[in-house]
């Protein structure tokens, strides 16, 4: 059902199927601004090396706040997806159907995310991914994982 249908079947305003979005914090925000730069940004702790996702003030591990923004290669492996067909809220119904997904990043971190540009029958656990980045607002550009294309060539010999 896309947007129109949904605010003639249920009285809904353009308000109404506004997605939210994420606010940006002040350990968050680096990593929001890369995003908009079409780049994945990862906070590393520069005394233990540990990667905190999501970020946090402090590093995880050892507790330093002696950190820096690192970007990360973009590559991931699916650990586990939710095929989303019914029972959402209204703004994510024209979506339908959507795949949420729990990545391993190459860099350690899990992230929880959307796949994008595959069918979701073909999809599997442990298939490799890249990231891409969707505009959601001026502000907001969410990490989104697609499958990695392999390329296939014969040999000419």
């Amino acid at each position: 059902m896309d947007a129109k249908e949904l605010k003639e079947k249920f009285k809904l305003t353009d308000e109404d199927l506004k997605k939210p979005l994420p606010i940006p914090t002040k350990w968050s925000k680096p990593f929001w601004e890369g995003t908009k730069q079409r780049k994945l940004l990862l906070k590393t702790c520069k005394d233990c090396g540990h990667i905190d996702h999501p970020p946090y003030l402090y590093c995880t591990e050892c507790q330093s706040d002696n950190s820096e923004w690192v970007q990360a290669s973009g590559r991931a492996k699916l650990y586990a997806f939710a095929v989303n067909e019914i029972g959402v809220p209204f703004p994510f119904m024209p979506d339908l159907p959507y795949i949420t997904a729990l990545v391993d990043l190459k860099e350690g971190p899990r992230m929880v995310s959307t796949i994008v540009e595959c069918d979701f029958k073909d999809i599997k656990n442990g298939m490799a991914l890249e990231v891409v980045f969707d505009d959601v607002s001026p502000e907001i550009s969410l990490p989104k994982w697609k499958p990695v294309k392999k390329w296939v060539t014969k040999d000419r010999g």
